[in-house]
């Protein structure tokens, strides 16, 4: 999406995708992970509330009113995150608006985190069981 690669036609598929998929299991709410939705959420000024649809497509049209250089300068991006925001944002708004989804909520912790957390319990749970044993 970054160099205008991605055809049309995949584009399409990709909306008709998540619309048929998601139709059967309503209603949804979408959960964010990651740089790019920690940095809206930031722009949002919606530190952990949700984000509604609206919200970003305010923030994704003003991000699209600038130029790399002024997201940097004056939204205070990191240049590796001022040219990519505005694709992500975009597969955002298109996955809220294929799958009826009013907001956004993007939790206090990463994927990474709760992966992380995970393992921890388990490697717990396994401790305990093997000193039963």
């Amino acid at each position: 999406m970054l160099n205008n690669q991605v055809e049309k036609s995949y584009w399409s598929e990709f909306k008709n995708w998540i619309a048929t998929n998601t139709a059967p299991h309503q209603p949804m709410i979408a959960i964010g992970s990651g740089g790019n939705i920690n940095k809206i959420q930031r722009l949002a000024k919606r530190a952990y509330k949700p984000i509604t649809y609206a919200k970003l497509q305010e923030i994704y049209d003003e991000i699209m009113s600038m130029s790399v250089k002024d997201r940097i300068e004056i939204m205070g991006l990191k240049p590796d995150r001022a040219d990519v925001i505005a694709p992500a944002a975009k597969i955002f708004l298109t996955v809220m608006k294929q799958s009826s989804i009013n907001y956004i909520v993007v939790p206090e912790i990463g994927l990474s985190d709760g992966i992380i957390h995970d393992l921890y319990e388990k490697h717990i749970a396994n401790l305990a069981f093997s000193k039963l044993q």
